[in-house]
């Protein structure tokens, strides 16, 4: 199961709606994406642990998206963490950390390590190139194919022993006999979740070329469409509307919603005229895929 946890819906300056924060859950790994003023404060309050993060995703380094990093990385040290932090993002994420804790005389108890991107045996996260104002990047958080056995056939062959089919998930060919059994004739392959997060980003065919086929993109919307959104590195709802069309995703989340507008329905209403399933995620919603 992979749970996501609308933080932080807003940007820019701080509204009713709290700066970008967005954590992926799945099966004891927690990512977070982004971590604006006040994350960590959102995260005690509500009971979801910040102990148990285990990567920080930064799409760019403007203060809303990061300046609640230093905060957090200090009170996982006050609770004594050991467990290594890695962290992704902008080239000078590293820099702005080490000038943080250089003046705030801190020294994290555990180690950190910066990556261009985290793989493991059931997920890969790495970055794509989008369009701000500033040097930024989105990401893509992609499981591994699923492969599971096919117990039905498994059944209707009459296998019992678990060696046996312990060996066909594997990807073994198990010989009994003068029998064969090739693991392809045994198993149920299915692709893993896409979900895709944008950062700040004016409309850009790259964005629509990486986050192709997601089952969850999650988009810049800053503005409404009277306003010349890329002027200021962002995107409408309209702008988001169509890139969630154009990489055929299966659901669009409207986020970064400037703090000026208070009838979020509207954006709902502009943007499904164009693609049909998209919602504007409350803070503190969360999103499951089973």
């Amino acid at each position: 199961m992979i749970e996501i946890y609308f933080l932080g819906t807003g940007g820019g300056a701080p509204s009713k709606r709290k700066l970008p924060a967005y954590l992926i859950r799945r099966n004891g790994f927690s990512a977070l994406f982004d971590c604006g003023e006040g994350t960590q404060i959102t995260m005690i309050d509500h009971g979801i642990s910040i102990m148990s993060i285990k990567l920080i995703a930064i799409t760019h380094l403007h203060a809303d998206h990061v300046m609640g990093v230093p905060s957090i990385i200090q009170t996982m040290a006050m609770y004594s963490r050991t467990d290594k932090l890695y962290i992704m993002g902008p080239r000078k994420i590293q820099e702005f950390l080490k000038a943080s804790f250089e003046g705030t005389y801190f020294c994290p108890s555990f180690p950190i390590e910066f990556i261009d991107q985290y793989e493991d045996n059931e997920i890969t996260i790495r970055p794509f190139k989008t369009k701000h104002v500033i040097p930024s990047q989105g990401y893509i958080f992609q499981e591994k194919e699923k492969v599971n056995i096919d117990k039905e056939r498994i059944q209707r062959d009459g296998i019992k022993d678990w060696r046996i089919i312990k060996d066909l998930k594997s990807g073994k060919e198990v010989k009994i006999g003068n029998r064969i059994l090739r693991p392809e004739d045994y198993l149920i392959k299915k692709e893993g979740y896409k979900i895709s997060y944008t950062g700040d980003t004016s409309g850009y065919d790259n964005v629509i070329k990486s986050v192709k086929d997601s089952d969850l993109l999650l988009h810049d919307s800053t503005f409404l469409d009277d306003i010349n959104a890329e002027e200021y590195g962002h995107s409408t709802v309209s702008i988001a509307a169509r890139i969630a069309l154009d990489a055929n995703v299966k659901r669009l989340g409207l986020i970064h919603i400037s703090g000026r507008y208070e009838n979020l329905c509207i954006f709902e209403e502009i943007s499904r005229k164009i693609f049909e399933k998209s919602f504007v995620p409350k803070d503190l919603s969360y999103y499951l895929f089973r």
